[in-house]
C-alpha cells in the first residue's frame, strides 16, 4: 500500500464512520483518483465496453481497485489491489453484468458509503449503501503534499498554454489557429496528448463569454478569454485570462484594474476559518456577474471548497483555490495550487501569483519572474 496516500485514507474511512458505514466504495471518477493515485483515460468519454474504475476503502486494508481487464497493468501500478471484469470483446458487451458479479464479492455484505449519484442503479440494488457524496467531497478537499506537487504541475501546463495565448492572439487571426498554439503548448508542456476543459472567446459579450474556439478572426484592440483547465497525471489546474490583441482600449485598462484589485483581494484575504460565502462577498461587491467568484482544485477541476454567495464552508489549511473575478467582459482566475493566481486582463498585464492556505496567511509566489503587476 501507497504509504503517501494513509492520510487521506483516514479521511476518507472517517467520512465512511460519519456516514454510519463499514467501507467506502467511490465510484466518482475524481474520489478514485484521489483514493488510489488512478488516473483514467478520460478523453473519450465513457466506453462501450467498461464503467469508469471503481474504489474500496476499508480498514486495515489496501484499496481495491475495480476495473475492465484492458486496464489492470495501468491499475496496478498504483500498489493497489486490482479486481477485473471483462472488457473489450468480440462476444457481447456486458460491462454492468461483469461488474455487477465483481463488485458484490468485493463488497461482501458490508454498508458502503458511496457516491450514488454515479453508481449505476442496477449495482445500487444489490448494494447496501449509504449517500456519504458530500462527507468525501470535503475529505478531498484538503490536500496531501503528493498532490501538490501534482496540481503544481498541471498549473506549469496551464501557464505554457497561457503564454502561448499572449503569444499568438493577432489580428486577422482565427480562433481555431490560436487554438492549435495553445493546445501544442500545453501538451509539450506536459510530456503527451492530455485531456482539458477550455473555453476560447473573442469578441466577448454577454452573449457569448464562453464556449470552443470557433472561425472568428480576431481585429486589432479586441479582447480575448482564455479559460484552460488541463489535467495531468489525474489533477486539475485551471486559470483564466482576458487579453487584448494589439493596444488595449483604456476602458479596457480600467476594467483591468478593477477586477484584478478586487482579485488580489481575494488572494489576501484566503486563510483558514474565512468562510467561502464571505469570500465570495468580498470579491462580488461592487462587480455583477451571474457566476461563482472561485473554487477548489484537484482530482475534479471544481470541487470544494465553492466561492458562491452564502456557501457555508470554512476555508481549512491545504485546500487548493481557484479565485476568480469578472466586471463586464474581462475575466480574471487566480488558479493553481492553493489559491495560486494565473490570470492576464484586458490590460494585458499579467497576473502570475501562486498562494497557498497555510495556517496564517497564504504564502503567494511569482510565475517566470513576473509579478502581479508586470507589463506584456
Amino acid at each position: 500500500m501507497n504509504e503517501v496516500m494513509w492520510p487521506r485514507h483516514e479521511r476518507a474511512l472517517e467520512a465512511a464512520r460519519r456516514a454510519g458505514a463499514d467501507a467506502v466504495l467511490a465510484t466518482h471518477i475524481s474520489t478514485v483518483t484521489w483514493l488510489t493515485g488512478y488516473a483514467a483515460h478520460i478523453g473519450i468519454g465513457p466506453i462501450p465496453w467498461g464503467h469508469t474504475p471503481l474504489a474500496i476503502l476499508a480498514p486495515g486494508e489496501p484499496p481495491v481497485l475495480i476495473v475492465p481487464e484492458d486496464e489492470v497493468e495501468a491499475a496496478a501500478a498504483t500498489g493497489s489491489e486490482v479486481l477485473s471484469y471483462p472488457g473489450y470483446s468480440i462476444g457481447p458487451l456486458d460491462p454492468v453484468g461483469h461488474l455487477e458479479r465483481v463488485l458484490e464479492a468485493a463488497v461482501a455484505g458490508r454498508v458502503v458509503a458511496t457516491e450514488p449519484a454515479f453508481l449505476p442503479v442496477p449495482l445500487a440494488q444489490r448494494l447496501t449503501w449509504v449517500d456519504a457524496s458530500a462527507y468525501l467531497s470535503m475529505a478531498r478537499s484538503v490536500k496531501d503534499p503528493d498532490e501538490l506537487v501534482k496540481i503544481r504541475a498541471s498549473v506549469r501546463v496551464a501557464d505554457a498554454g497561457q503564454q502561448a495565448v499572449r503569444g499568438y492572439a493577432a489580428p486577422d487571426t482565427s480562433e481555431l489557429d490560436l487554438w492549435r498554439h495553445v493546445a501544442a503548448a500545453m501538451e509539450r508542456a506536459a510530456g503527451g496528448p492530455i485531456p482539458w476543459v477550455a473555453d476560447l472567446v473573442s469578441r466577448p459579450g454577454m452573449d457569448r463569454w464562453e464556449g470552443p474556439p470557433g472561425p472568428t478572426v480576431m481585429s486589432e484592440g479586441e479582447l480575448v478569454i482564455a479559460d484552460l483547465s488541463p489535467r495531468r497525471d489525474g489533477y486539475w489546474a485551471d486559470s483564466c485570462s482576458t487579453i487584448a490583441v494589439g493596444v488595449p482600449t483604456p476602458t479596457a485598462r480600467a476594467i483591468h484594474r478593477r477586477i484584478l484589485d478586487r482579485l488580489e483581494l481575494a488572494i489576501a484575504a484566503v486563510k483558514p476559518g474565512v468562510v467561502a460565502g464571505e469570500l465570495d462577498a468580498l470579491v462580488r461587491e461592487g462587480l455583477n456577474y451571474p457566476h461563482h467568484s472561485g473554487h477548489g482544485v484537484g482530482a475534479s477541476f471544481h470541487e470544494e471548497p465553492r466561492i458562491v454567495p452564502a456557501w457555508p464552508t470554512v476555508l481549512q489549511a491545504g485546500m487548493v483555490l481557484a479565485p476568480w473575478s469578472r466586471a463586464g467582459t474581462a475575466k480574471a482566475k487566480a488558479s493553481g495550487w492553493n489559491g495560486s493566481c494565473s490570470s492576464q486582463a484586458t490590460a494585458a498585464r499579467s497576473c502570475r501569483a501562486t498562494a497557498w492556505i497555510c495556517d496564517q496567511e497564504p504564502t503567494v509566489g511569482y510565475w517566470n519572474g513576473r509579478s502581479r503587476r508586470s507589463t506584456r
